[in-house]
């Protein structure tokens, strides 16, 4: 197969036949989805093709639903459309950045984000874009990137720095859509933010067709009053910045296939680590991804999906200079792991709550 061929195979959309309505009843209550379509060139478009160029897909979206992936408007077209894994990487970022009452930015590959960032007192977006990036500039190749605030021109001059697949945003500059003109595969699609009100099922489809429903995932934890609340069962409470860090880190964690960790200091993710089979494996990938850019973890917090379950956990931790540690709690050796942290000055917080994401 030549170059040529084989990027074709990326750049063309595959013709679906899947139904225009679907309808899913549950106990007498039904969800109505329909098929979304965009008016592109005078023909109506959809997804070009699923996670793989060989699989058909199509999106469907709530029938009442106003807001969310679901609803985007597409400011530029490109590379024939968006793939399902665009979509999808849209969606987890919006997750993620919908958390945040200030600016925020995802920067996000193949459902998990490999940098956020959220903004300081008078900082830029493009800035905020600009450190959410460079947290794993290897990984941010061909990412997705989601933000919560308009897009003006110089945040689009950034963003057309280095390969970027698809750009998510409310809104956007005229000036800043000029930028993304000039630049053929880029698709830059304007989206409302959704307000996580849904009642929808989670839903896992297996092997055989078989169904798993569950109710949808989103964190108790809302805010830093709620964070407060939670007994500090360390002999160090966490100063005011570390119970920002905290919180940022666990809306970050959240959101991150497990089991994972995420590394945050100053306003942005240090390293995230994502899908590992092992608790410590998450833990030291991290480290090495903030070395290898690096990063500087003394002062950090460290936000984990699941209990840390061995002591080795909050060692490989305070080597590095981290300072707080919130996770769920409940393993076994819980005590020796508090224990660890009172005689190394960290703080920690449990949570109380597992916030495992498999998909």
């Amino acid at each position: 197969m030549s170059k040529q061929e084989s990027r074709r195979i990326y750049r063309t959309a595959l013709k679906e036949d899947f139904p225009q309505v679907l309808r899913l009843e549950l106990g007498g209550k039904v969800f109505e989805y329909s098929k979304v379509h965009w008016r592109i060139g005078g023909e109506d478009r959809g997804l070009r093709y699923g996670t793989n160029p060989h699989q058909k897909a199509a999106l469907y979206k709530p029938k009442h639903s106003e807001g969310g992936i679901g609803s985007v408007d597409w400011v530029k077209w490109g590379k024939d459309g968006p793939s399902a894994t665009n979509v999808e990487d849209g969606s987890h970022g919006l997750r993620i950045v919908g958390y945040f009452g200030g600016p925020a930015v995802a920067v996000m590959k193949h459902l998990n984000p490999s940098g956020v960032s959220v903004g300081r007192r008078g900082e830029s977006l493009s800035s905020v874009y600009a450190r959410a990036r460079d947290a794993d500039p290897r990984a941010a190749f061909g990412s997705v990137v989601v933000l919560n605030r308009r897009v003006d021109k110089l945040t689009a001059e950034e963003l057309t720095k280095t390969f970027v697949e698809v750009v998510y945003a409310p809104d956007y500059e005229e000036s800043a859509i000029s930028v993304f003109q000039a630049k053929k595969d880029i698709r830059v699609g304007k989206i409302p933010m959704p307000d996580h009100d849904s009642n929808s099922p989670d839903i896992v489809v297996l092997d055989d067709g078989s169904l798993i429903l569950e109710d949808s995932y989103r964190t108790r934890l809302q805010s830093l009053e709620q964070l407060r609340m939670l007994p500090v069962i360390t002999k160090r409470s966490p100063s005011e910045a570390e119970y920002h860090a905290l919180l940022h880190s666990w809306w970050v964690v959240c959101e991150v296939r497990s089991n994972g960790v995420v590394f945050w200091k100053d306003d942005g993710s240090q390293a995230i680590g994502t899908g590992q089979q092992d608790r410590i494996g998450a833990i030291e990938c991290c480290i090495e991804k903030a070395h290898r850019f690096g990063h500087d973890l003394t002062g950090s917090v460290m936000a984990s999906d699941g209990f840390l379950p061995n002591i080795d956990n909050v060692e490989a931790v305070a080597r590095e200079g981290v300072s707080a540690i919130v996770q769920p709690g409940g393993s076994v050796e819980d005590p020796e792991l508090i224990r660890a942290c009172d005689e190394r000055g960290i703080t920690m917080v449990m949570t109380g709550e597992r916030s495992f994401r498999h998909f």
